[in-house]
């Protein structure tokens, strides 16, 4: 599927997303969908590696729903792919919510089926950066989530656009791993001199780097948010020990959901911010991160916008939006629907 704004990072640019979707079908036709995004660059999988898994999976035929929906089954199945666990959990849940006739959101929890999303300015020219906040601020967002290159000086002047375009607005900068944590600290403190609104800090320096994510999380007035840095269980458990952010992202595509449940668990007894997010996905996995996030509740950011980049994608979303602001369906399991002119998956 096309993007029509290059959704550039400080690692890669990606401007056609090529995502697997699966379909799980029970014995009486109910159908479950999923939808796999594999990162090469965060967890080392490829649309490749998650086909020859995906393709295996035929052998599930003949199981019953309860014994592929335990842990050690999923993880298993997905032989060490995490987005394909992910995906494979997402088409599985969707077959029981809707088999159980209840929205999943009210399955996770039901804290809550409505949310704010942030929106998404990736690496740009200033012209560009300029005319995507204006047209996102005319459409009602009022979280703008900067990515960062690592050119301090660009950044800084990156950041000063949008601000400029958006005022009153809020932004979140996230660097994708490329600062050093002094050179973070010193964009945060110039930002901080030009009274800029900073949310939030995500993943400013390499993912292995936890002394350095925890010397910057020590020193800095804005909360240090952790990405690909919490990619498992042990990963957010070493977080908290060691004091090395004030929170996490949550992302289904590397924890999938009762993982993901369990670090959420985790950092709320350790008194940690929560976000949610997700790769480049459609509706689909937008729909399912929101699910989650909406019905375990204690989430302070939701960055689930990556479907306003896609041009053609196969899904309407189970939720109701007015520009940032989604309202969750209670349409059984994720309340997807298939667009009419799009293929039977």
């Amino acid at each position: 599927m096309p993007l029509h704004t290059p959704f550039a990072i400080s690692r890669e640019t990606t401007e056609v997303t090529a995502n697997w979707f699966v379909t799980v079908v029970l014995e009486d036709g109910t159908e479950g969908w999923g939808e796999v995004a594999p990162s090469p660059s965060l967890m080392g999988e490829t649309m490749a590696s998650s086909g020859r898994v995906l393709e295996s999976l035929r052998r599930l035929i003949g199981r019953t729903l309860p014994s592929l929906l335990t842990e050690e089954n999923l993880n298993e199945l997905a032989e060490g792919q995490r987005a394909v666990r992910g995906g494979l959990e997402m088409a599985l849940l969707d077959a029981l919510g809707k088999c159980q006739r209840i929205a999943l959101w009210r399955f996770f929890g039901g804290s809550h089926s409505q949310l704010e999303t942030d929106v998404t300015i990736p690496i740009l020219p200033p012209e560009g950066v300029r005319a995507l906040t204006e047209r996102f601020r005319s459409l009602g967002f009022r979280r703008f989530k900067i990515k960062l290159s690592g050119d301090l000086d660009q950044d800084y002047e990156r950041i000063m656009t949008v601000s400029r375009q958006a005022p009153g607005c809020s932004v979140q900068l996230d660097a994708n791993q490329a600062y050093r944590p002094e050179t973070a600290l010193s964009l945060i403190q110039r930002l901080e001199e030009g009274d800029v609104c900073v949310l939030l800090f995500e993943q400013p320096v390499e993912k292995d780097d936890w002394d350095g994510m925890a010397w910057l999380t020590q020193r800095s007035q804005v909360p240090i948010i952790a990405d690909e840095s919490v990619t498992s269980f042990d990963e957010a458990r070493r977080l908290i020990e060691m004091g090395a952010a004030d929170g996490i992202n949550i992302k289904v595509m590397k924890t999938g959901f009762t993982e993901s449940l369990q670090i959420i668990e985790q950092a709320k007894s350790a008194g940690l911010l929560l976000m949610i997010g997700a790769m480049v996905e459609t509706e689909l996995g937008l729909t399912a991160a929101a699910h989650l996030a909406c019905g375990a509740g204690g989430f302070s950011f939701f960055d689930l916008d990556t479907h306003l980049f896609i041009s053609d994608s196969p899904f309407e979303a189970g939720f109701e939006a007015t520009g940032p602001f989604f309202r969750l369906t209670d349409r059984p399991g994720w309340g997807v629907r298939k667009k009419a002119t799009g293929e039977r998956l």
